[in-house]
């Protein structure tokens, strides 16, 4: 599974697309197996969805997003979890812990 969450330094961006920059994280078994921090380049928050969509992330992590971008990505089968706050790496793991069950750790 990956995951994707948009960043302000460290920090879950407060907005998708008001960063180019992500963490992408792929899970395998609820554990993170490789992470990186790419950056989409100067995009829409449409273009930035559907780059997202097409490197196969299943779930995003974000601050707030635009209702139409929402449902844009949720009608592809994306899973938006928004309205999430503070550090990127702190917000994965609590999603770990929520999905998964269990105090999963971040490399």
């Amino acid at each position: 599974m990956k995951i994707a969450t948009p960043l302000f330094q460290d920090r879950v961006s407060p907005h998708f697309g008001s960063s180019s920059r992500f963490l992408l994280i792929e899970l395998g078994n609820g554990r993170i197996i490789q992470q990186a921090v790419w950056d989409l380049g100067e995009s829409s928050a449409m273009e930035l969805a559907a780059r997202l969509i097409d490197l196969g992330v299943k779930t995003i992590i974000c601050g707030g997003m635009q209702s139409a971008c929402k449902q844009w990505l949720e009608d592809r089968g994306a899973v938006v979890l928004d309205n999430r706050r503070g550090p990127a790496r702190e917000v994965i793991q609590a999603y770990q812990r929520e999905a998964f069950g269990w105090a999963a750790e971040a490399k």
